[in-house]
């Protein structure tokens, strides 16, 4: 029987390899796609920069030409006055030249012959300045102008690989477009790994539980001894039967000792049926006929803990359970001491959408159990009743919380079963955390 379970399981583990690497293939397309998006995001900065520049530099030009326009009225008005000045020089040499003027007069005349010399000089001078001030301008001018096309330049190539981008872009786009459609019509074409002919399942009347979503009878395929789940009041509808396919593939994809082995399901018009492995009893039917020791409860418990640890670290969607309880912990024997394994792992979104009532036993569930932001935390409160249950021998009972968790014996796990039922998901420890607490008490009985 386990040959050939290893047989189917190897077989299932091939076509994950193959879808897998066609899924990798559309990771490279969208990660060159998004490559290609952030190099034309960063073209775009550099063009909006180059403009900028651009403006800047025609800003600056059209300033300097102002000041060239200024410049030149300058120098004409200055012109002007030194020519007006030359005139009155020339004026008043010639009234000096005459003799009718007296020495007092001709001195005073002399003195403003001079002053309006000085003026000549300075205005000569500063003729000169503005000149030189001209030049200067101009040479700015036309570096300026330079920049200015080299910039137009620099933005004219980089339109061009902004167009080549886009091109890339473009045609990127449409190969991810067409990988990803043959990769949905592969997925189409094909049945799910987990998919089992309803013919190869042989049923007998041989109940194993029922539960209030269904019943599990033993069975047969392939010459093995399965547990077949069959679902009942289920209305199959399109939604409801994609639904259960998305909880199959992700059971089919969960492997872990502490994890019931699921094997596979049916996927026709009739009631679907789910194959897992047969196991000796379930924690439920134990605790009903005696209680444990505490060996037992801290073996059962690390058990539990690291097939819950498995799922919350599941990637890249943590996997909460939702239905804890002591019927959906099932037992098997290593030599002396019950091994325990976590069933119903790959079914609480599917029982919400197919029941009446909500997943989840209410009596070990957390106060946000209903709420629709719920975490991994709602599976470790469920822990910490399943863990009071075990050490008491007493159903959960809501009301008497307080009381039963005040009659655990143990104080390592009285304290982390008060953790586990904090009001605050935030509060309560992680199922790593859990199993440190109970891998000290477990050391040396397995």
């Amino acid at each position: 029987m386990r040959a050939r379970l290893s047989n189917l399981q190897e077989q299932l583990r091939e076509k994950d390899d193959k879808l897998r690497e066609k899924e990798g293939i559309n990771l490279s397309l969208q990660a060159r796609l998004n490559t290609k998006n952030q190099q034309l995001e960063e073209k775009i900065r550099q063009e909006e920069n180059l403009y900028q520049k651009l403006r800047a530099v025609e800003e600056q030009i059209s300033q300097s030409q102002a000041q060239l326009r200024e410049k030149e009225l300058e120098k004409a008005k200055m012109l002007k006055e030194r020519d007006r000045l030359n005139g009155n020089l020339r004026a008043m040499h010639q009234q000096l030249t005459n003799s009718g003027f007296s020495e007092f007069l001709k001195t005073k005349m002399q003195e403003q012959l001079e002053r309006k010399e000085q003026q000549l000089v300075e205005s000569e001078l500063r003729l000169r300045e503005l000149n030189q001030q001209l030049r200067d301008l101009q040479v700015q001018i036309r570096e300026k102008d330079r920049a200015t096309v080299a910039l137009r330049e620099r933005f004219g190539e980089l339109e061009e690989q902004l167009a080549t981008k886009e091109q890339e872009k473009n045609e990127l786009e449409r190969s991810l477009s067409t990988a990803q459609q043959i990769l949905r019509d592969n997925q189409a074409q094909r049945s799910p790994d987990w998919v089992i002919p309803r013919t190869q399942i042989q049923l007998t009347t041989k109940s194993l539980n029922k539960g209030a979503w269904g019943e599990v009878v033993q069975g047969r395929f392939c010459g093995c001894v399965v547990a077949v789940k069959t679902i009942h009041n289920l209305i199959l509808s399109d939604h409801n039967r994609r639904l259960f396919e998305r909880e199959m593939d992700i059971a089919s994809r969960c492997r872990h000792p502490c994890l019931l082995q699921f094997i596979g399901a049916t996927n026709d018009d009739r009631t679907p049926l789910s194959l897992t492995e047969v196991m000796e009893t379930s924690l439920r039917a134990v605790l009903e006929e005696r209680s444990l020791s505490q060996t037992e409860i801290t073996v059962i418990a690390l058990d539990v803990a690291r097939g819950l640890n498995y799922l919350h670290q599941k990637h890249p969607i943590p996997i909460l359970h939702r239905d804890i309880s002591s019927a959906n912990v099932l037992l098997w024997r290593q030599g002396t001491q019950w091994r325990a394994k976590v069933s119903d792992y790959g079914t609480a979104n599917f029982k919400k959408q197919t029941m009446t009532v909500a997943p989840g036993t209410p009596i070990y569930s957390a106060p946000e159990a209903h709420a629709t932001n719920q975490t991994v935390q709602v599976d470790v409160y469920s822990f910490g009743v399943l863990l009071c249950e075990m050490s008491i021998r007493e159903l959960p009972d809501p009301e008497r919380r307080e009381q039963q968790v005040a009659m655990v014996a143990n104080n390592v796990l009285r304290a982390l079963i008060r953790g586990c039922l904090e009001t605050d998901p935030q509060v309560r420890p992680t199922m790593e955390e859990i199993i440190s607490e109970i891998e000290p008490e477990a050391q040396g009985t397995f």
